[in-house]
């Protein structure tokens, strides 16, 4: 019966405006009762499918972008606009208040899905394909993609505010791919990360250096991704055997260090210095490792450690516990 009702749910979601009015009560009917239930229905419905779905009805151009940060902000509809305009407004709500309970719901697995079909868009385009192409094809997603970036920063943003800190870790490198995919790049030339995604520098695991415009995130895995804004390209670092704790760029971005509470190890990293790296600082080098504290247990409640630059070359790990090393670097 469950597989039933969810299959009915999901062919009034999809089915073309030929056969369903885009902004029918019916279907804002189905997309509301498959956001609210999607706990049940999920084992019987695409993921995938059903978030670009909603990602597409969010991006209907008959809705002013004012209008959908209104709706993004407080959840209301200013009363302004044809009537038109407002059944358009009201799909655009029910479709992102959908995704927001879908994504609270299963956040690791809507993450997943929008890093894959990113991963998969950035790969095409950078082959050569148009966008204009690809889009003739039923299963990509690519023409949502190019114009859904704005309800996936929001949906991305939610995420990183409704999930807690020890979830959030295994999937915060795919988090900031897909952020730095919806962020134009010429706005790191005014504006920092913590302004543009203020929740995302909260966590101890991401450091962005505005001198060189990168963003160091630390993983579970003990890798260290290190992303470019301006070309969104990821060197990774081997920084650790066991899940990075924090990261932290020095200011000049010349030096970046990394801790594992599980290793106990702190690791110091640093670019090539001299004329040549003046303008562009070459790859960051492992220079020492440095044994900070006992490795913790297992399944140990965390001590939050944070990085705090003390000056140029110190740089000191503080733990919830008051516990402060100091490092030389």
């Amino acid at each position: 019966m469950l597989r039933g009702v969810a299959a009915h749910l999901f062919s009034q979601l999809i089915k073309p405006p030929s056969q369903l009015p885009l902004h029918s009560p019916v279907r804002r009917a189905s997309v509301d009762l498959i956001g609210r239930g999607f706990g049940v229905w999920s084992e019987f419905v695409n993921l995938t499918a059903v978030v670009m779905t909603l990602l597409e009805l969010q991006t209907d151009p008959l809705v002013p972008i004012e209008i959908k940060k209104a709706i993004a902000q407080s959840g209301n509809i200013p009363g302004t606009g044809n009537k038109e305009c407002l059944a358009a407004a009201a799909t655009v709500r029910a479709a992102y208040q959908a995704s927001i309970l879908i994504a609270n719901n299963k956040p690791q697995q809507t993450v997943t899905a929008l890093s894959k079909e990113i991963l998969t868009f950035k790969c095409d385009v950078e082959a050569g394909l148009s966008i204009q192409s690809l889009s003739v094809f039923p299963s990509s997603y690519h023409t949502i993609l190019d114009k859904g970036r704005y309800p996936i920063y929001l949906l991305v943003q939610n995420i990183i505010e409704k999930t807690k800190a020890r979830d959030l870790a295994s999937i915060i490198v795919k988090i900031v791919e897909i952020m730095l995919f919806c962020i134009d790049t010429e706005q790191f030339k005014t504006r920092t990360l913590s302004e543009l995604v203020p929740s995302l520098t909260k966590n101890a695991l991401i450091d962005y250096c505005s001198a060189t415009q990168q963003v160091a995130v630390g993983s579970a895995e003990g890798l260290v991704h290190v992303f470019d804004v301006r070309s969104t390209k990821c060197t990774p670092l081997h920084a650790h055997n066991a899940p990075t704790s924090a990261v932290s760029f020095a200011s000049n971005g010349r030096t970046l260090v990394t801790f594992s509470e599980s290793e106990g190890r702190v690791s110091i990293w640093q670019s090539s210095s001299g004329l040549l790296s003046l303008m562009s600082p070459g790859p960051l080098k492992l220079v020492r490792m440095v044994d900070a504290l006992p490795p913790l247990p297992q399944n140990h409640p965390s001590k939050c450690p944070v990085f705090k630059w003390e000056a140029t070359k110190l740089v000191s790990l503080y733990l919830n516990d008051k516990t402060k090393k100091s490092f030389a670097v």
